[in-house]
């Protein structure tokens, strides 16, 4: 395991830079963002982390930070780490924050380097979707971004994912 801890999941199949895992359940502290760029979602999280919450707990950092996107609206998520059980993860004192448990899903996934802006993720968003239709798989949800380096990392040496749940269960 590298240095910090990120969710569980088995590849179900891996084909070039596209993946469909199959991931174990994991929760996440979320707040609304309002862009890619935004810090006020980082700082809100990061606090919560460093035991701004009820109980006072602190956590170690993980990845990757996630954004969830449609249309409408768009979260910052931390995960929170798995030795914190369901029935005892902090709540936020913070009422901008939300904790969101992600059930044992599918997920289709496009790794890429590089910068995150809006058109990059609209452009691998697109990939990821071509692949979907040729593969004749269905997807279902909203569109993750998941981001593994701190923003100070080299464009060329960052780890960045799309990934999309998928509606039927993969074979």
């Amino acid at each position: 395991m590298g240095l910090y801890e990120s969710p569980k999941y088995d590849i179900l199949k891996k084909e070039g830079p596209f993946e469909i895992r199959k991931y174990a359940p994991f929760a996440t502290a979320s707040v609304d963002e309002s862009s890619f760029k935004g810090t006020s979602g980082f700082n809100l999280l990061f606090g919560y982390i460093s035991g701004e919450n009820q109980g006072n707990t602190k956590m170690a950092m993980t990845i990757p930070v996630l954004n969830e996107f449609d249309e409408k609206k768009m979260t910052m998520e931390f995960v929170v780490p798995s030795k914190i059980k369901e029935q005892s993860i902090p709540m936020p004192t913070d009422k901008r924050l939300t904790i969101k448990q992600h059930p044992e899903k599918i997920v289709a996934v496009l790794r890429f380097s590089g910068r995150t802006d809006s058109k990059r993720i609209q452009e691998k968003t697109s990939l990821l979707m071509d692949w979907l239709i040729q593969h004749n798989m269905d997807p279902s949800g909203s569109i993750r971004l998941a981001r593994y380096n701190p923003p100070f990392t080299p464009p060329v040496f960052r780890k960045n994912e799309i990934l999309i749940d998928l509606m039927n269960d993969f074979h």
